[in-house]
Order: structure tokens, then C-alpha cells, then sequence
């Protein structure tokens, strides 16, 4: 097990990285940047490595206090020296009983397929997903899809008892066509949810109207209720209603459906690149597969 070799004083340490910070801003101050070229004190050492103070000169923003800045120091040089004695020790360990250049390497080719992955995709992959398709999609997989509750669509409405329109409001929240409701409740509620392509929970809906007003077995699309109460008159008219257990319709889905979209075409894309690959590396002979016996 490897030891720590840095000072443990804490206020002599506390004062060598303050003169060591005032000389980082200094230097930092003047053009001529081979000060830490020339001398770089070393902070903390953990067997073979060491920690330079040039290391530290970017972990402290700008315009931090002297007390933070020590705190930002102190703890970093702590973690490293902690990891650092960790990975001494596992070397120590297990270097034994792994292949390490062999994760290594499979780790750098992960990397580097990942980000070519990445380039190609974002400079080829066609994002644009019409609507259409998104539709076919949903037709062909919508039994892949189930409601884990109930979702409406709705109108919320809070409207003054006092108001001389209140009764047109309770009137056109009645009808199929909820055109003429939409006005009226924008100009008179003093609170309104009338955004028609919002899906809600029950809970949803229950948090902005009075306690009671409705229960969840009492909803179904097309009602409308009212309720009064301090003063104002309550109004919920159902829009649609899908039940959990059900298929969600499109529009509840259909951002979900443009992303499995251009996952399938992502994935169709790097495909046809693989087999693009292999066979123009074929047909110049760039590969060799040798029979084994």
C-alpha cells in the first residue's frame, strides 16, 4: 500500500497554497508563460506520480475568496490523492488477472466507433418525419403501446358567480362544438385551462377544481359539470377520455413515435455504412480471412 507524501501541517499547507495561488495569478498576468515551465512545485505525491501545482491553476474561478479558494484546493488535491491510491492499489492487485492492454484497446475502439457513429449520423441521418409516416408507424405498432392511466383531454374553467355571462359560459360548455366555449371562458374565467391538445391525469384535474366536484368513475368524454363554490362557479367539460389499460391515441405518443423513428433509420443508416464498408474493403483487398484447419 502506497502513503501520501505531502505536507499534513494544515496551516503550513494552507499558507504554501495561497503564495502558490497570488503567483499563478501573477504569472497569469504577464505574457511570458514559462513560469510554470521553469518552476512547478510539486503539491502531492502518491508513489511514481506527482501532482503539479500548474495542474491546479484552472480548478479556482475567478474572483473566488481566499478561504473558498484554499477549501477548492485542499479538496482536490485530497481526491487525488485518494483515487490515486486507489488505482495504485488495484494495480497492485489485479493487474495480474486481467488482460488490461486488451481493455484498453477495446475501450479506445469503443470510443472512436461511437463518435464516428455520432458524425455520421448527424451529417447524413434524415431528421424530417412527416406526419404521414408517423401515422403509419402508429397504425402498424400501437398494440406496442398501453395507457398506465386514464388521459383526457379537457376545459377547466373558474368563473366570478357575479358574472353576467356566466350562464352562456355553463351553456356553451354543453355543446359538441366547443369553439364558442373557448371565447367565452378566455374572456371571463379568472382562471382557465383551455388547451385542447393537453393530456391529463385525473390528479391533474382534480388539483384545480374544488374537493369532491368529481370522481374518476364519473368521467367520460363528451360531459360537462359545474360546481359552485366561494364565490365562483367551477365548470369541467371533457373532451375525450382514454381509459388506462388502452392504446394511447397518436397525438398522446407522437413525439415518442418520431424518436423510435429516427432510432430505426439511425440504426438502418450505420448498417448500410458496415456493409458499404466490408464490401469495398473486399472488392480493394484490404482484409484477409485466413481458413483455420
Amino acid at each position: 500500500m502506497y502513503s501520501p507524501v505531502y505536507r499534513r501541517n494544515k496551516e503550513y499547507h494552507h499558507w504554501c497554497i495561497f503564495l502558490l495561488l497570488c503567483m499563478v495569478q501573477f504569472a497569469s498576468s504577464c505574457s511570458d508563460s514559462s513560469f510554470f515551465k521553469k518552476k512547478d512545485p510539486v503539491v502531492a505525491e502518491v508513489g511514481e506520480r506527482k501532482l503539479f501545482f500548474s495542474q491546479l491553476k484552472d480548478i479556482v474561478p475567478d474572483g473566488t475568496s481566499k478561504k473558498d479558494s484554499l477549501a477548492i484546493v485542499d479538496g482536490y488535491i485530497e481526491n487525488w490523492v485518494r483515487e490515486r491510491l486507489m488505482v495504485e492499489d488495484a494495480a497492485e492487485h489485479i493487474a495480474a488477472d486481467i488482460n488490461l492492454d486488451k481493455l484498453v484497446d477495446d475501450y479506445r475502439s469503443s470510443l472512436l466507433v461511437y463518435h464516428y457513429e455520432n458524425r455520421l449520423t448527424s451529417r447524413q441521418l434524415d431528421t424530417m418525419v412527416a406526419e404521414v409516416e408517423m401515422r403509419e408507424y402508429y397504425e402498424s405498432h400501437k398494440g406496442n403501446y398501453v395507457l398506465t392511466h386514464s388521459a383526457f383531454r379537457c376545459i377547466i374553467a373558474k368563473v366570478p358567480a357575479s358574472s353576467r355571462r356566466l350562464q352562456e359560459v355553463k351553456n356553451s360548455l354543453q355543446k359538441v362544438d366547443y369553439t364558442e366555449a373557448l371565447f367565452l371562458v378566455r374572456e371571463n374565467a379568472v382562471y382557465h385551462q383551455i388547451d385542447t391538445s393537453l393530456f391529463m391525469t385525473y390528479e391533474d384535474i382534480a388539483t384545480l377544481l374544488p374537493e369532491n366536484m368529481v370522481q374518476p368513475t364519473e368521467l367520460r368524454a363528451g360531459m360537462s359539470v359545474s360546481m359552485a363554490a366561494d364565490g365562483f362557479v367551477h365548470f369541467l367539460k371533457i373532451l375525450s377520455f382514454h381509459a388506462a389499460g388502452e392504446a394511447p391515441p397518436f397525438e398522446y405518443i407522437s413525439e415518442k413515435i418520431k424518436k423510435t423513428v429516427l432510432s430505426e433509420r439511425r440504426i438502418q443508416l450505420l448498417k448500410k455504412y458496415r456493409q458499404d464498408l466490408y464490401n469495398e474493403g473486399l472488392e480493394e483487398k484490404r482484409f484477409k480471412i485466413f481458413k483455420i484447419d
